[in-house]
């Protein structure tokens, strides 16, 4: 048995779905596609400014003339129950931080292939393992070794499970047999471009970052008043493009246990308690889920905003709870605007109330500008998202790195 066959089938006893194996060359396509976005300001958030490094494993890994390209599943057959109405109007989270954090379950993994290659192989084996956070384009690499190929959403869509997989790589000095491309396509469907809840996939396989869902959920500061209503009752990352797409309607459901909703949050948390939630109840529930990195701070900001998209009266008395005593202003700021969204005689009280001691400028902007709202709605205007732009022509499908930091 060849060992390219051997690590494979140990890759999926210690579970991982997919495998496929690329050399260590440069990816040239993904590193003109990195600088075209640079210039037009559309450098992917959270990534390494070093394009060069990210796009040459042997900058990583000078010894480097493999890739082994990994990935896994987190389909489960659950469903978001986001709700607006009732006394507790919930949520909705994207589907790869339901479970437990990918970035420990994909490492652990990693490593043990890495010690299986060094048995198999040898002392002189040469391994750097990556998921996510690494320099690496996980997608670029992925498409190049043969392990999926790119829709015009910009995920990478991998044979039989769709885009639902968590991607990581191997660099390695062992000279492996590489596999072959993946020529599927989206053909003639645009569903994703059309689907898209804020406009940001501006053309075939481009997405803007700065208009992303997932991105917005994730960034630091306030969310951008113009986008706020579109992100819906989301309060971390978006599924819409891969819910629509025809693609994943066949993707198999691995299940993995894993990867299931934890009981502690579910898959539609309620917005009033994640609003009230302390430390203590933040890490307890979202700690070891991917949605944890970014911290309560941001979580409670979406969760304002989402209340505030709910319309929901039930909200009025955590949202003006949350703009009188919150310590960090951009939650305020954010419980301000969903005041003025939801309106009545509670919320105006409450961001009248607040009007008057409140410090911070940026949150006395929204206090005023939710009062105008609710004093005369027409002249105040709601701040609705623009529409999609038409779609140019797309550019080569192996050069998308990712557009955000969500679903890698």
């Amino acid at each position: 048995m060849s060992l390219e066959t051997e690590l494979k089938e140990y890759a999926r006893q210690v579970g991982f779905d997919v495998v496929a194996i690329g050399p260590a060359k440069p990816y040239v396509r993904a590193a003109r596609e990195l600088y075209r976005r640079r210039k037009r300001g559309h450098h992917p958030p959270f990534t390494v400014a070093d394009i060069a490094l990210r796009c040459d494993p042997r900058r990583l890994l000078p010894s480097a003339r493999s890739v082994i390209a990994l990935g896994v599943s987190y389909l489960t057959p659950h469903r978001s129950r986001a709700s607006r109405s009732g006394r507790e109007p919930r949520g909705q989270i994207s589907r790869y931080a339901w479970g437990e954090d990918y970035h420990r379950v994909m490492r652990r993994r990693m490593e043990l292939i890495v010690s299986f290659l060094e048995r198999r192989a040898g002392a002189g084996v040469q391994a750097q393992a990556f998921v996510d956070t690494g320099p690496p384009v996980d997608r670029e690499v992925a498409a190049e070794a043969g392990l999926g190929w790119f829709g015009k959403n910009a995920c990478l869509y991998v044979p039989n499970y769709g885009s639902w997989v968590f991607l990581g790589e191997i660099f390695t000095n062992l000279d492996l047999a590489p596999d072959p491309r993946v020529t599927l396509d989206c053909g003639d469907c645009d569903r994703c471009i059309r689907a898209c809840p804020t406009g940001a996939i501006t053309e075939a396989y481009y997405v803007d970052p700065n208009r992303c869902v997932s991105y917005l959920t994730q960034m630091p500061g306030s969310i951008p008043e113009e986008l706020r209503e579109s992100i819906g009752l989301r309060v971390f990352g978006c599924d819409v493009c891969q819910d629509v797409c025809p693609w994943n309607r066949e993707a198999v459901c691995a299940d993995r246990p894993e990867f299931r909703p934890r009981p502690e949050v579910g898959t539609a948390p309620s917005l009033i308690d994640m609003l009230r939630m302390t430390k203590g109840q933040f890490r307890q529930k979202f700690g070891l889920t991917a949605a944890g990195w970014r911290g309560k701070k941001t979580l409670q900001r979406n969760a304002a905003i989402a209340l505030g998209n709910s319309r929901n009266p039930e909200a009025v008395p955590a949202l003006a709870e949350a703009l009188s005593s919150d310590p960090k202003p951009v939650v305020r700021a954010s419980a301000a605007w969903a005041l003025g969204r939801i309106g009545g005689q509670a919320a105006a009280a409450a961001l009248r109330e607040a009007r008057g001691r409140e410090a911070d400028p940026e949150v006395r902007q929204e206090i005023e500008r939710a009062l105008e709202r609710l004093a005369d709605p027409e002249r105040a205007g709601a701040v609705t998202a623009a529409s999609p732009a038409t779609p140019g022509p797309p550019p080569p499908p192996a050069a998308h790195p990712e557009a955000s930091r969500a679903g890698e």
